[in-house]
C-alpha cells in the first residue's frame, strides 16, 4: 500500500448498513469490501493509497454526508493530490454529494471537488429503491437480524443449525423489542472472539437506534434531492448489478434455506417499474453471463434503472447486490443466494474494470 503523501487515495465508502472492518491485526477481518484492494492490485491500478470509510451504518444521507466530507477532508489534509471516490450502494451518493457543489448541506468545498478525480458508483440508489418504501419503519427491527446474518454468512458459519438458533435468539429478543443479539450469541455464532463480538454488536445497536436512511433511500425522496442538485460537474462512472428474478429455486431452497428466502423476498420487494427521471441501463455486460433486461430488473436491493443517474451505464454484471464487494456464494460469504452464479473470475473482471475507469480519469 503506497504512502498517500502526495499521491492518490481510493476512498471507499460502503453502503446501507456499511462498516470496514471487525476484528484486529491477530485475527482475520471481517471485511466489507472484501478482496477489492487485492482485485484492484491485480488489475494493475497504479500505485494508491487505499481507504475504507466508516459511515453512520443507517444514518440520514446527510449525516453520511457530513461524515464522508469529513474523512475526504482528513485524507487530503494528511497529503493526498487525487481522491478517487469509490461508492457502493448508498456509498455511491454519498460520494456524489460529496463531489456535487450544488449539495447545500456541506460547507463550501470547491477546493475539496477540485481534487476529487473520478467518482465509481457499483449498485448505486441513485433514483432509490422501492425496497426503502416497503420495507418502511418496520427496517429498525428487521436489519440488524439481517446484517447479522450476512457477517455470519462472511464467516461461513451460516448452516442450518446456526440459522435456526440464531433465529430463534434473535426472535426472542425482537419480542422483547431488544433486535440486536448479545455479544455472548455473536461470539457463539459468528465463532470470533469476545472483542469483535462487541464491534459487531455495537454496530447493530447503532443500526436499530437509527435508521433514518430508510425513508431517504424511497423513490419519492431520492427523486426530490435529484431535482434539487441538477447536472454533476464530476459525473459518476456507474456499475450496474442485475441478479436473475426470484422464483422458486427448489434446489438453492434445499442447500441454503435462508439465504434464499431472504433473496426471494427482498427481489420481490425491489422490483417496480422506473421512477420518474430514470431509466433502464444501457451498457456493455462484463464478467461473463447475462440476462434479459426488464423493468423490473434489480440486484435483490436496488432496481437496475436506479444505478445510473442518466441509463448510461460503464458496465452491467450478472451478480446481486452483495455479490459485488466480494460477497458471494462461490466464497461461502452472502446471506442472498440470487442464483447468478457470481465467482471470483466475474469478480476480479468487474473491478478491473473500475481500475479502468479510474486510469481514464486519474
Amino acid at each position: 500500500m503506497a504512502s498517500a503523501e502526495g499521491g492518490e487515495v481510493f476512498l471507499f465508502v460502503p453502503g446501507f448498513f456499511g462498516f470496514g472492518r471487525f476484528g484486529h491485526p491477530d485475527r482475520p477481518f471481517i471485511e466489507y469490501f472484501a478482496r477489492v484492494e487485492d482485485a484492484l492490485l491485480r488489475a494493475h491500478a497504479r500505485p494508491a493509497h487505499f481507504v475504507v470509510h466508516e459511515p453512520p451504518p443507517a444514518g440520514s444521507v446527510a449525516e453520511r454526508a457530513r461524515s464522508l466530507y469529513d474523512k475526504a477532508t482528513e485524507v487530503l489534509r494528511d497529503g493526498a493530490r487525487r481522491l478517487h471516490l469509490i461508492g457502493h450502494s448508498s456509498g455511491a451518493v454519498d460520494a456524489r454529494l460529496v463531489a456535487h457543489p450544488g449539495y447545500k448541506a456541506l460547507p463550501a468545498r470547491g477546493e475539496l471537488i477540485e481534487r476529487v478525480a473520478s467518482v465509481i458508483s457499483v449498485s448505486a440508489p441513485f433514483h432509490g429503491t422501492p425496497l426503502a418504501r416497503r420495507l418502511g419503519d418496520t427496517a429498525w427491527l428487521a436489519a440488524p437480524a439481517l446484517w447479522f446474518a450476512s457477517i455470519l454468512a462472511s464467516r461461513r458459519r451460516l448452516r442450518l443449525a446456526g440459522q435456526l438458533v440464531g433465529l430463534f435468539n434473535l426472535a426472542r429478543r425482537a419480542i422483547l423489542q431488544k433486535p440486536t443479539p448479545t455479544d455472548e450469541v455473536i461470539a457463539q455464532l459468528a465463532d470470533v472472539d469476545e472483542e469483535t463480538a462487541h464491534q459487531i454488536r455495537r454496530f447493530l445497536d447503532d443500526v436499530a437506534r437509527d435508521h433514518r436512511l430508510v425513508q431517504d433511500l424511497t423513490p419519492e425522496a431520492m427523486g426530490r434531492m435529484n431535482q434539487s442538485l441538477g447536472n454533476d460537474p464530476i459525473a459518476p462512472v456507474s456499475f450496474v448489478s442485475v441478479a436473475p428474478r426470484a422464483g422458486l429455486s427448489p434446489r438453492a431452497f434445499l442447500s441454503t434455506p435462508l439465504q434464499r428466502l431472504l433473496f426471494d423476498v427482498t427481489s420481490t420487494l425491489a422490483a417496480d417499474t422506473p421512477s420518474d427521471g430514470a431509466r433502464s441501463p444501457q451498457g456493455p455486460w462484463i464478467g461473463g453471463g447475462h440476462i434479459a433486461l426488464t423493468p423490473r430488473s434489480n440486484d435483490g436491493i436496488v432496481p437496475a434503472w436506479s444505478q445510473t443517474l442518466d441509463g448510461r451505464a460503464a458496465g452491467l454484471v450478472l451478480g446481486d447486490h452483495l455479490d459485488v464487494i466480494g460477497h458471494s456464494a462461490a466464497d461461502g460469504a452472502t446471506f442472498l443466494r440470487s442464483g447468478s452464479n457470481f465467482d471470483d473470475a466475474r469478480f476480479r473482471t468487474l473491478w478491473a474494470h473500475v481500475a479502468d475507469a479510474v486510469r481514464a480519469r486519474g
